[in-house]
C-alpha cells in the first residue's frame, strides 16, 4: 500500500475499545491502539461488478479474529482498531462486517450498530447485484443490518451454532453448489448429468447425499431438464417443475402455488430446495416470496440476508420485482389460506387461494351438501310411503265409555268435539259428595262458562290446610275420595273415584264411580267451593263438603 492520500477518520463503536479505519498503508500498533484488517485473508469473489457483501462464513471468521485480539494479554487496555484500505467498496465491506458482528454476536439494536456510520464522509458505497447490466437497484448497508437482525430476532440465523467446515465444503462447485438459506430452504445450482452414460458426477452425488441426510422432501426445479428427476424420486425425494424462462419474473400465481406447495413440506417437517441454472435469480424469487410471506421482511432486508447466505442471489429485474410485490407476499399471510383441492401441477400439493374466495366455496358446498341430504331424506319418505301401512303406523287402542257418562258428556259440551279436552261439571245427586271432573283445556270461553254456571260459595282461607284436617277428623263420617290419574300412550287420564265410607248396613255408602276424561297436563280449575283438588304427583284428593 502506498501513502495515504484520502484522510479518513476513525469510527468509534466502543469508547477506547473498537474502532473502524481506513488507510492505504500499514499502520503501525502504537502503545494505545491495536490495528488489523482482513482485506486479503478474507476476499469477495465477485461475478461480474458485484462487491459485496461478504458472505456468512467470512463474518465469523472475521469475529474469531476480532475475538482473538481483544482477549490477548498484551491487548488489555488498548484500543483495537480494524481497518481497510480507502477505497469505497472496501470500505463499506469493513463497516458491513463489523456492523453485522455488533448485530450477531454483541446482540446491539439496528440504530446502535447505524448511529456512528450515519451521515459519515466520506459516505460508503452501495451494493449492486451481480448482473451484467447497468446497476439500477442498490443495496446500502443499513439494509444489511435489518436484514441480519430480522433473521436473528426469526431465529434464521445462529452465529454461535454456525457449522463453518460444513458451509465451506458445499457452496463449492465441485461439492455440490449449494447453501442453507434457512431452516426450511436450501438454494443450489442445477445438478448436470450426462445423457450418454446417464452416471452421476460428484458434485450430484454429494447433493443427493445430503438431501437423504437431511430431511429434504422436496426439489422444485426452476430451469430446463439437465438431469433425470428419477434420481430424487428413486430416493423418496418428491420433485416438481415449475420453469420459467432465465432472468424473468414469476407470475403471482405461479408464486401462490410456490408458496402452498411449500407450505404443505414445512407443516409435515420436512425441507425443500430449490434450484434454477446457477441457483441464484429465479431461485431467490421465490425462496424470497416466502421468507417475505413468512417472516415479514422487506425486499431489501430480504434480498441483503439472502446474498449474506448465498452471495449474488436476486439479480436485475427480479429486484424490482421483489421491491414491487413484497406487500402482496405480506398481506397474503392473512388473506390468502391452504386450497383443499390439490393441484397436479406442483405434484398434488395444495395452493394459496383468497380466504373469501375458499369461504364462499365452503358455503357453497355446504348448502349442495344440504340440499342432497334433504333429497335423499324425501326419497326415503317416499320409499317408507309404498310400504303397508301397518307396518309403519302405531295402532290406536280405544276404551269403551259407559252410556251415563256419555250423555253427561253430551250435555255438558251439546256441540261436536273440535278434538281438544273440555271442562264439565258432574251433579250428584248428594249435595254433600259433589264431584268435580277436570280436563285441561285451553279454551277461556269454557272456563269462564262453567264458572258462572257454577253458585258461588264464600272461599275459605287456608282451604287446602282444612280439606287435610277434615280428611282426618272425619274418618269414619264422610267417604273419602281419591282421584287417580292414570296417563297412556295416547295422552288419556282415567280418574277413579274411590268412596272408603260405609253405610249402615255395611255396604258403602256411594258405588265405584269411574270418570275419564283426557288430559294432557295437570291444572287446577275453579269448580265448587265444596269439591277441591289437591295436586300431588298425579293423585288428586278431593274432600265433601264440611
Amino acid at each position: 500500500m502506498g501513502k495515504n492520500k484520502i484522510t479518513v477518520p476513525l469510527i468509534e463503536f466502543l469508547k477506547n475499545r473498537v474502532y473502524l479505519g481506513a488507510y492505504d498503508y500499514v499502520p503501525s500498533d502504537t502503545k494505545d491502539l491495536v490495528y488489523f484488517t482482513v482485506e486479503d485473508t478474507l476476499p469477495y469473489h465477485s461475478f461480474h461488478l458485484d462487491f459485496g457483501p461478504l458472505n456468512i462464513s467470512n463474518l465469523y471468521r472475521f469475529a474469531v479474529v476480532l475475538h482473538n485480539i481483544l482477549n490477548d494479554d498484551l491487548n488489555q487496555g488498548k484500543g483495537v482498531v480494524f481497518y481497510s484500505s480507502t477505497s469505497p467498496q472496501q470500505r463499506t465491506n469493513a463497516a458491513c462486517l463489523l456492523c453485522c458482528y455488533m448485530i450477531l454476536v454483541q446482540a446491539w439494536s439496528p440504530h446502535q450498530v447505524l448511529q456512528p456510520i450515519a451521515q459519515f464522509d466520506p459516505p460508503f458505497a452501495s451494493f449492486r447485484d451481480a448482473g451484467y447490466s447497468n446497476a439500477d437497484y442498490e443495496i446500502t448497508i443499513q439494509d444489511v443490518v435489518y436484514g441480519m437482525w430480522r433473521a436473528k430476532q426469526r431465529s434464521l440465523i445462529d452465529l454461535t451454532s454456525f457449522n463453518l467446515e460444513e458451509y465451506e465444503q458445499y457452496e463449492r462447485v465441485d461439492q455440490g453448489d449449494f447453501n442453507v438459506i434457512s431452516k426450511d430452504f436450501i438454494a443450489f445450482a442445477s445438478p448436470q448429468q450426462s445423457k450418454k452414460s446417464n452416471s452421476l458426477n460428484q458434485p450430484f452425488k454429494k447433493v443427493l447425499s445430503y438431501f437423504q441426510n437431511n430431511n429434504v422432501q422436496l426439489v422444485v426445479r426452476l430451469n430446463s431438464h439437465l438431469y433425470d428427476a428419477k434420481e430424487f424420486t428413486s430416493r423418496n425425494i418428491k420433485h416438481i417443475d415449475m420453469i420459467f424462462d432465465d432472468g424473468t419474473c414469476p407470475t403471482l400465481e405461479y408464486v401462490q402455488k410456490f408458496i402452498g406447495a411449500a407450505e404443505c413440506v414445512i407443516n409435515k417437517g420436512g425441507k425443500i430446495a430449490v434450484h434454477c441454472k446457477a441457483g441464484l435469480g429465479r431461485t431467490g424469487c421465490l425462496i424470497g416470496a416466502h421468507l417475505i410471506y413468512t417472516h415479514g421482511f422487506t425486499a431489501n432486508e430480504c434480498i441483503a440476508y439472502m446474498r449474506m447466505i448465498r452471495p449474488g442471489m436476486v439479480v436485475g429485474p427480479q429486484q424490482h420485482w421483489l421491491y414491487l410485490n413484497q406487500n402482496y407476499f405480506r398481506d397474503w399471510r392473512y388473506t390468502m389460506v391452504l386450497d383443499n383441492r390439490p393441484d397436479e401441477f406442483i405434484g398434488g400439493y395444495f395452493p394459496l387461494c383468497s380466504y373469501d374466495e375458499f369461504k364462499q366455496r365452503m358455503k357453497e358446498q355446504k348448502r349442495l351438501a344440504l340440499k342432497e341430504q334433504q333429497q335423499q331424506l324425501q326419497q326415503q319418505n317416499s320409499s317408507f310411503a309404498a310400504v303397508d301401512s301397518s307396518f309403519t303406523n302405531t295402532p290406536i287402542r280405544r276404551r269403551k265409555i259407559s252410556g251415563a257418562l256419555a250423555s253427561k258428556i253430551q250435555t255438558a259440551v251439546p256441540m261436536i268435539s273440535p278434538g281438544q279436552p273440555r271442562k264439565y261439571i258432574e251433579e250428584s245427586d248428594d249435595e254433600q259428595n259433589d264431584i268435580a271432573i277436570t280436563s285441561n283445556s285451553d279454551d277461556e270461553n269454557v272456563m269462564e262458562g262453567i264458572i258462572r254456571s257454577t253458585p258461588a260459595k264464600e272461599s275459605t282461607p287456608h282451604s287446602e290446610r282444612r280439606i287435610l284436617r277434615s280428611i282426618s277428623a272425619n274418618t269414619h263420617q264422610q267417604p273419602i275420595q281419591l282421584t287417580k290419574t292414570t296417563t297412556t300412550t295416547t295422552t288419556r287420564v282415567v280418574s277413579t273415584t274411590l268412596s272408603s265410607s260405609p253405610n249402615s248396613n255395611g255396604s258403602p255408602t256411594n258405588g265405584l264411580k269411574i270418570n275419564k276424561a283426557r288430559s294432557i297436563k295437570p291444572r287446577i280449575g275453579s269448580g265448587t267451593p265444596n269439591s277441591t283438588r289437591v295436586s300431588s304427583g298425579g293423585v288428586r284428593k278431593i274432600s265433601g263438603k264440611k
